[in-house]
């Protein structure tokens, strides 16, 4: 149960941050085409995000392995690595504004990241 309200709680951490963020760099990428790519961007950014923490949180308890926090944040970074490379092609091939996706993206990925231990710190 706890684990839940803390994905929960993280889920609307990430969906604040990403929401301001497309607000402001909407001052920035103005066209309908760079709207709908930060869309985009913004859903894959909050699925891989909710993935990453959720693999992040079990490493708490005190079965945990020496280094295995960091292990698993590792993992999360390479995982959005790898999104993030993967993601380039793609929105060329459906056709999105791919400045505005790419800025976007690594824009919610970064936010988001930074979040994680500031909410696991919390969870304390």
């Amino acid at each position: 149960m706890r684990e839940a309200r803390a994905l929960e709680f993280f889920a609307g951490v990430s969906a604040a941050l990403i929401i301001v963020s497309t607000a402001i760099l909407r001052t920035f990428f103005r066209t309908v085409d760079e709207h709908n790519a930060m869309l985009v961007s913004a859903g894959l950014a909050f699925a891989v995000q909710l993935g990453s923490y959720a693999l992040l949180r079990p490493g708490r308890g005190k079965h945990s392995p020496p280094g295995g926090l960091l292990i698993r944040w590792a993992i999360g970074a390479v995982i959005r690595f790898v999104v993030l490379v993967l993601y380039a092609p793609l929105a060329r091939i459906m056709f999105l504004s791919l400045d505005a996706a790419l800025v976007s993206l690594v824009t919610f990925f970064f936010l988001t990241m930074m979040a994680e231990p500031l909410l696991l710190e919390y969870e304390n």
